[in-house]
């Protein structure tokens, strides 16, 4: 009998733990998941999952995405300080997970997704800076067709250059050229798999590319 006690008091430990670290994981990135997925907010993008264009509106949704990102760590703050106060005062496993998966996404936001890449986190002010240099390169070619000069193709790509965010990476839909080898992160929009679905995979993917970021060459 006591056997049979002890078993049931750790797997309702062990759920009270998981239940824990799922709240402890939810509760930070709820801007991420509710500030920017309105529909007044994404009237000007194409719907989900479509490329998107590099225009100065995406850049601006990049730099708010980049604000939600880090003011996660706000928002987990009250549920590490819960979590450790339920250890503290009562053992328990539901406080435990909370300060664990609080704590995960303190340390996951501080420390860089690698220490060789270029983009360290999924809103990189290096991917912001790149982007506008693409958006910066269609201007010139505009002024450069205007007054009739040749364009250089090695620093841009063609005539009609028209950068699109694909899923692996940013091409110009006229030539087909990558121009920029970095796949697309959560930008923000409805998404067309649903809310459960969809916020199911942003919270997994903790708003990174679906695909695996590729070595710098």
């Amino acid at each position: 009998m006591n056997g049979c006690f002890s078993l049931i008091t750790l797997i309702y430990g062990v759920i009270w733990l998981m239940v824990g670290g799922i709240i402890g994981h939810i509760i930070p990135r709820i801007p991420i998941l509710l500030f920017t997925r309105s529909k007044s907010q994404n009237f000007m993008f194409p719907p989900h999952p479509e490329p998107i264009p590099i225009t100065g509106e995406l850049l601006v949704r990049i730099l708010n995405l980049r604000r939600l990102y880090w003011m996660s760590i706000l928002f987990t703050l009250p549920s590490l300080i819960f979590g450790w106060i339920m250890i503290t005062w009562a053992d328990s496993p539901l406080g435990f997970g909370l300060f664990l998966a609080s704590g995960w996404t303190i340390v996951s936001r501080l420390l860089p997704d690698s220490t060789d890449k270029k983009y360290n986190y999924p809103y990189s002010l290096n991917l912001i800076f790149d982007l506008n240099l693409l958006i910066n390169s269609g201007r010139l070619k505009d002024v450069l067709v205007d007054e009739g000069m040749d364009i250089n193709e090695a620093l841009i790509c063609c005539k009609y250059i028209d950068p699109q965010w694909e899923v692996g990476s940013v091409r110009c839909s006229n030539c087909n050229r990558i121009l920029l080898d970095y796949p697309r992160p959560d930008l923000g929009r409805i998404r067309v798999d649903g809310l459960l679905k969809g916020s199911m995979r942003v919270l997994l993917l903790d708003s990174r590319p679906l695909l695996s970021l590729k070595e710098e060459k």
